[in-house]
């Protein structure tokens, strides 16, 4: 089973790989600067090692040795300079790669089904939109840059040291393996813990502090404001006790590295120094095996660490994978060129275990009018849902001018639509942004101004500042009824055949309801409108009336017929009565 897992989450590895454009030229130059880096430091210990070898006597001495320190320091200011070089283009390799992994996992979330996206904390999503692509690249960049320049010195030293004529060398530099292999993968899993532990806690956090100070008014009325601190306070005890682990883990990785650099350091010195006492080694290969082996021990290290960044990469794969694997927005290939009859035949839908609407068929003639009422929970905005096909039946079909819906292009099919949700949520942004927000044409100034009069705004949008008033996050700088107003204006602007309003007046007072409702049957007018509302005076004279009732279709029919027909209709009617 794990090994399943394992295999399923580097293929996930490879899908997302598959989502972007590798920066192909900056990952080929930091490959070569390493290489490069990697082949001068093969040859350093030995052109060090040479001066043991040199005769010091004679005129001549003087210039050879000279010739060999400046040939020596060439070398390392080269590698170094290729180091600097290699690591600037690196940054920028990652960047661009985080960069694109990043709109990868953006463009996914927003791809996304409506069902699929509600059924998720949204601050999970920008968390692996933030942080877990960084770890992805990270072992991706280490991986293609980093790897096979440490492999080729690793197995380089091996050659030179197998050349030197004792099989203790070669077996001083095997015996340095298991040790730094035992550290990295012992650091590595306390890592792993460790960040993964601190992750979720955040994730925890960081979702819990952002829903309460969306809403401090409900903490405030109802005085939780000390239980809520204190409910942070435990969070924020908790991601304290999180980060104290996670420093210990480096601290422990730390105290691993430094063993790691003395522990072989003495293993390669105590297996050279019996060739060398025993006078089968020579003071410049000595030399030259000790210099190799400190640089081998830190790409040892270094070669170990890719597990470290494999064991992140890992976890952030999983996490991601979870997100681009959901079931994308799709729809057919079908032209939705025109609006026409709207059928539902023998719909059922579920959200979850709890069955939402039950075997609902209705039809709506293109051109009329349909209110749709019922009491909260019966299903009505989860019709309109459908309709706009952010969720897709369980069973049954809906069709629109004969074709199943399911088979238009779902953008095309979409623009039929000018819908109004419940509540009437908005983003931050201008009055003017507000109101042209997926606008498909230009709306001049005075087609904006017009439609606020309208709607009975022009004048509170003034007072604010005009069209180019900043409305805040979440359009929080706006009451319910002055977002609704706007809203309804958005709607009406729009050159859709087909206007989906839910609750379109729930946050305005009687008189502003009845101007509302009024407006948009004006201006919509010859559309086909399909309206929900708490507000029965306003929908008595509509083409039709769909009563739902737990889900399941009550009645159906005009006005004067379902006062005769349908019992759930006339209670609603009277409680209406009662409330007015």
């Amino acid at each position: 089973m794990a090994e399943k897992q394992k295999t399923a989450v580097w293929k996930n590895f490879l899908h997302l790989i598959r989502q972007i454009r590798l920066p192909l030229l900056l990952i080929a130059a930091a490959f070569l600067l390493n290489t490069g880096k990697a082949a001068i430091e093969l040859t350093i210990p030995e052109r060090i090692a040479s001066l043991t070898e040199m005769d010091l006597a004679g005129s001549a001495a003087v210039s050879a040795v000279t010739a060999v320190c400046l040939t020596i320091f060439l070398l390392a200011l080269t590698e170094f300079i290729g180091g600097l070089a290699s690591t600037y283009i690196m940054y920028i390799a990652k960047a661009r790669i985080n960069r694109d992994f990043q709109r990868a996992a953006s463009r996914k979330v927003f791809a996304l089904t409506a069902a699929e996206v509600e059924a998720r904390d949204p601050k999970e999503f920008i968390s692996r939109i933030t942080t877990d692509t960084g770890f992805v690249s990270d072992f991706l960049l280490d991986l293609l840059v980093m790897e096979i320049p440490r492999l080729y010195f690793l197995i380089s030293t091996m050659i030179r040291v197998s050349r030197m004529g004792s099989g203790t060398l070669v077996l001083g530099f095997a015996a340095v393996i298991p040790v730094i292999l035992l550290g990295s993968f012992w650091s590595g899993r306390v890592t792993y813990r460790a960040q993964n532990r601190l992750q979720g806690v955040l994730a925890r956090l960081t979702a819990r502090l952002a829903e309460k100070v969306e809403h401090p008014e409900i903490i405030k009325a109802y005085n939780k404001t000390e239980d809520e601190i204190a409910g942070g306070e435990a969070c924020i005890d908790e991601m304290r006790k999180a980060q104290r682990k996670t420093a210990l883990a480096a601290a422990f990785n730390q105290l691993v590295a430094n063993i790691l650099f003395i522990v072989p350091t003495v293993i390669l010195m105590l297996f050279a120094a019996v060739p060398l006492l025993a006078g089968q080694l020579s003071t410049a290969l000595y030399i030259t095996y000790i210099g190799l082996g400190a640089t081998y021990q830190k790409y040892i290290a270094e070669h170990l660490t890719l597990w470290v960044l494999a064991k992140k990469a890992q976890g952030a794969t999983l996490r991601i994978s979870g997100i681009m694997l959901l079931e994308e927005d799709r729809g057919g290939t079908e032209k939705a060129e025109k609006s026409g009859e709207l059928r539902f035949e023998h719909v059922s839908c579920s959200l979850g275990e709890k069955k939402i609407l039950d075997d609902v068929s209705f039809t709506v003639k293109d051109g009329s009018r349909l209110a749709i009422v019922g009491e909260s929970g019966s299903g009505k905005s989860t019709l309109l849902n459908l309709i706009e096909q952010f969720y897709r039946p369980g069973e049954g079909r809906i069709t629109l001018d004969g074709v199943d819906v399911r088979e238009y292009e779902i953008s095309g099919y979409r623009a039929l639509f000018s819908y109004l949700p419940q509540n009437a949520p908005g983003f931050s942004g201008t009055v003017r942004d507000f109101l042209t927000y997926g606008s498909r044409r230009a709306c001049t100034e005075e087609e904006l101004r017009d439609m606020l009069q309208k709607v009975g705004m022009l004048g509170t949008v003034e007072e604010m500042g005009g069209l180019d008033y900043e409305v805040g996050q979440d359009a929080a700088r706006l009451s319910g009824g002055q977002r609704q107003r706007l809203a309804v204006a958005r709607m009406l602007l729009s050159d859709a055949r087909i206007v989906l309003a839910d609750e379109a007046t729930s946050a305005l007072d009687i008189r502003g309801t009845q101007t509302i409702a009024k407006l948009i049957d004006e201006h919509a007018r010859g559309k086909t409108r399909i309206l929900v509302s708490h507000d029965l005076s306003t929908v008595t004279d509509a083409d039709a009336i769909l009563v739902l009732d737990h889900g399941r279709v009550a009645g159906f029919g005009s006005h004067e017929e379902l006062l005769g027909s349908c019992p759930q209709y006339a209670g609603l009617l009277a409680a209406g009565e009662e409330v007015a």
